[in-house]
């Protein structure tokens, strides 16, 4: 029979489990908004915290306030001092172009013609090089933007996770995932109490100028991050919402 019942509540932690951390942003600012405030959280306890940011936020300046050539440059830097204001130690750019059409899409030799295969054929191949570096860094957990986002970049991203963890269980079972949510909001596994660093994570989303010349990110990211204090306990002002558990050996 069909199980009938609410459902369950999610998992509440003042505090994530240490381990090496990698945390995987489709553009830069998304570490930040998403996870900025485990994040500031996991450097407080001294654990290593490494960015890997797949596109190059090329696409990020639509009504052309910097020079083109100017743009990922300036994502760049921006991203940089994000880290050094969350204690993110190492920053990793695959410099994938963002928000690709079907028209553009074959920027990438090699896909197939069908644009619907091609973004599967990205998805596995981000899947591959991510299989990599969990081999060979020993990430102990990873953050990654859940496969309900709506942004296509996140989204496809997301799949690419979902992939990698149902074709290579013995990679998946190496680490705790983690999906976090920036665009669209998840019904969340676990969240996580970020009231006492949440004047961190908004002095790090702050540093994202350029992008804050088209969205006011900080207060968005505000009233996310409040409304996520409903699931904390009595006092809590701030959360960090996640799809997954940490591994229930703590890592």
């Amino acid at each position: 029979m069909t199980r009938f019942r609410a459902p369950d509540v999610p998992v509440t932690l003042s505090a994530p489990p240490n381990g090496r951390v990698l945390v995987v942003a489709p553009h830069p600012d998304d570490e930040t908004m998403g996870v900025g405030g485990t994040l500031a959280l996991h450097r407080a306890q001294g654990d290593a915290v490494t960015a890997l940011f797949v596109c190059n936020g090329i696409q990020g300046d639509p009504d052309g306030y910097l020079p083109r050539e100017e743009i990922v440059p300036t994502r760049r830097r921006e991203a940089q001092a994000a880290a050094d204001v969350l204690g993110i130690g190492e920053l990793r750019f695959l410099d994938y172009p963002d928000n690709l059409s079907d028209a553009d899409i074959h920027v990438f030799e090699g896909l197939p013609e069908d644009p619907d295969d091609a973004r599967r054929a990205l998805a596995m191949g981000f899947a591959d090089q991510l299989i990599a570096m969990i081999e060979s860094d020993g990430f102990d957990i990873v953050y990654f933007p859940w496969d309900g986002e709506l942004n296509a970049d996140h989204w496809l991203i997301g799949q690419a996770v979902t992939h990698l963890r149902s074709s290579r269980p013995d990679i998946a079972e190496r680490a705790s995932w983690l999906g976090y949510d920036v665009w669209s909001a998840c019904i969340p596994d676990t969240v996580m109490d970020t009231s006492n660093v949440m004047e961190t994570k908004l002095a790090a989303v702050h540093c994202y100028e350029s992008q804050e010349l088209y969205v006011d990110y900080a207060h968005a990211v505000a009233g996310l991050d409040a409304y996520r204090s409903l699931l904390l306990e009595r006092g809590a002002t701030y959360g960090e919402a996640f799809v997954g558990r940490y591994r229930e050996d703590g890592s």
